[in-house]
């Protein structure tokens, strides 16, 4: 007869089995616990939507915080904050002890009792170095340098920034192509469509209907061309971001994004204020700051530094007249009899003649590079504005030979062709459309005209 009651017996822990116990707990620990401080140290990654493309603010910000370029940028500027702290912070004293005057052998006077406790002197002394006219060129210094670093992580900042710019540029040029050879795809199989029943009732020859089959493979390889473009930029905008990059919502969208950014009005000519604006140019000005300041720090190492130390004696050879307590006041200065400085001068001057030479050519090269960037983008613009008068022309044909066809005036075949031929002026007018964006961020990269990013926490004196 079966019972609800279960007697189980446990079988006792064994040294081996305990043993092995404790290898799997400890390995269980060793693999969650770094796992889980792992997931808490994590910081949660901003996901980047398609309607935050033309939000240039959302995408500085998104950079700023997780492009690892950026972060590494921004890495080195902590690294020049610290050596700011380091010049502004006073040098350590140094303390020292002496044991002195230990007796070996006969003392003196000779039968001297506990020679030990009653020869030797201890001193203790405090030391500090003093610095004379090298602790302000060499704190200016270092905050030039900060101040180069931080403009040089700003300079990242804005080729990464512009970077993204063009990899969305890509994926809308992508996706608008993408959209016109579908549908050149579409028009293209139904002309072929119809070439086959006419070449099959003999209206027309075998071979054109073959051509015409091989001019639509070609549309389908360039459509097949298009998405991969449109995979491979995103791709690009997901390893500046450290995210994904979704596509634009729609076709309207697309041109919502590129139309406007070239319209925008953009200065034709450099402008004191172009430059101001560069950081490079910012970068280039900082460490011309910081070579001076490091040329009167290498010429200032002519005058020694001084170290004043202060020392106090305690003497138990009294029997031979010594003074049992004292103090000492001393001074050491190194003489600048060889080096004084002259390989730090000549290292500053170089450094200052290559920025203030690489600061020429920048401005120089700014310049004429604005202007004829400038230039290839009105041109461009009005390459635009000429073909939207043909599009124009196109979709009237177009839609008038629609019209005909379906009222009997016009063949199926002249329509399809109208059609195709509008879409081709589009799919040019989505190239001409990509090349003028991307001069329009030519432009203004060259000018610096770009969001600004957090700035960094200011360095305090300790």
């Amino acid at each position: 007869m079966r019972t609800g009651w279960r007697i189980s017996v446990r079988k006792p822990l064994t040294r081996s089995n305990e043993a092995e116990l404790k290898i799997v707990t400890f390995a269980l620990l060793s693999t969650l616990i770094p796992a889980a401080a792992a997931c808490a140290d994590e910081t949660p990654r901003i996901a980047l939507t398609s309607t935050q493309y033309a939000d240039e603010n959302a995408l500085a910000e998104l950079l700023w915080t997780q492009s690892p370029e950026v972060l590494e940028a921004r890495a080195a500027t902590g690294v020049a904050s610290s050596e700011v702290t380091r010049a502004r912070t006073l040098p350590n004293p140094t303390l020292d002890f002496t044991w002195g005057t230990i007796p070996i052998g006969e003392t003196n006077p000779p039968g001297l009792h506990d020679p030990l406790g009653n020869v030797p002197n201890y001193s203790a002394g405090l030391s500090q170095l003093i610095e004379l006219a090298k602790r302000g060129p060499r704190q200016a210094a270092t905050v030039a340098e900060l101040e180069r670093a931080r403009a040089q992580a700003v300079g990242t900042f804005a080729e990464r920034f512009f970077e993204l710019l063009g990899v969305v540029g890509r994926i809308a040029k992508s996706q608008l192509r993408l959209a016109v050879t579908s549908e050149l795809v579409d028009a293209s199989a139904q002309v072929l469509d119809l070439d086959r029943a006419r070449a099959a009732r003999g209206d027309m020859a075998v071979m054109d209907a073959d051509r015409a089959e091989v001019e639509h493979l070609h549309l389908v390889a360039a459509r097949d061309a298009a998405l991969t473009d449109l995979e491979d930029a995103r791709a690009a905008c997901a390893a500046l971001v450290a995210g994904p990059c979704p596509p634009f919502e729609s076709t309207k969208a697309t041109r919502n994004f590129i139309e406007p950014a070239i319209a925008a009005p953009l200065p034709q000519a450099w402008s004191a204020d172009a430059e101001q604006r560069r950081p490079d140019i910012a970068a280039l000005d900082a460490a011309l700051a910081a070579a001076r300041q490091r040329q009167t720090l290498a010429q200032r190492r002519v005058i020694p530094d001084v170290t004043v130390r202060v020392g106090y004696t305690y003497d138990t050879f009294l029997a031979a007249g010594n003074q049992e307590q004292s103090l000492a006041l001393g001074v050491q200065m190194p003489l600048p009899a060889f080096d004084r400085g002259q390989a730090d001068l000549q290292a500053a001057t170089s450094t200052l003649l290559r920025a203030a030479q690489t600061r020429q050519a920048l401005v120089q090269s700014g310049q004429l590079t604005l202007e004829a960037t400038a230039r290839r983008r009105q041109m461009l613009i009005a390459r635009l504005d000429a073909l939207e008068v043909a599009l124009k022309k196109a979709r009237g044909v177009r839609d008038t030979l629609v019209a005909a066809q379906q009222h009997g005036g016009a063949s199926m075949i002249d329509a399809l062709l109208a059609r195709r031929a509008y879409q081709e002026l589009l799919l040019d007018r989505v190239d001409l459309l990509a090349d003028a964006y991307d001069a329009t961020l030519k432009v203004r990269q060259i000018a610096a005209l770009f969001p600004r990013p957090g700035e960094e926490p200011t360095v305090h004196t300790p």
